[in-house]
């Protein structure tokens, strides 16, 4: 950025300087599953083995079974959740493997 003598707020200078490094998206991803580990809580966390969003998927990886299937079957319920605690609709499916 040059120099213009001129005094800007740091967040949008950090603003421009994400857009520069086109990592907007992967500090979206971040928020996502931030959140939802947030929303899940330390039970589910505990028997979590990794998260991560391709498109407006959220994938999830449960190492117990039933746990697994107990989320799956409330999975609307936890992408509405989700999607209320982000303030936005940012994902479409929660997957779980």
């Amino acid at each position: 950025m040059p120099r213009s003598g001129v005094s800007r707020p740091l967040g949008d200078v950090l603003e421009v300087l994400i857009d520069r490094m086109n990592i907007r998206a992967r500090l979206e991803e971040a928020k996502v599953i931030d959140t939802w580990q947030q929303l899940v809580g330390p039970e589910v966390c505990a028997v979590m083995d990794g998260a991560w969003v391709r498109g407006r998927k959220l994938f999830v990886t449960i190492t117990s079974a039933a746990r697994r299937q107990e989320m799956h079957l409330d999975r609307s319920r936890w992408r509405d959740r989700l999607n209320e605690q982000l303030g936005a609709v940012r994902i479409e499916e929660i997957v779980f493997r």
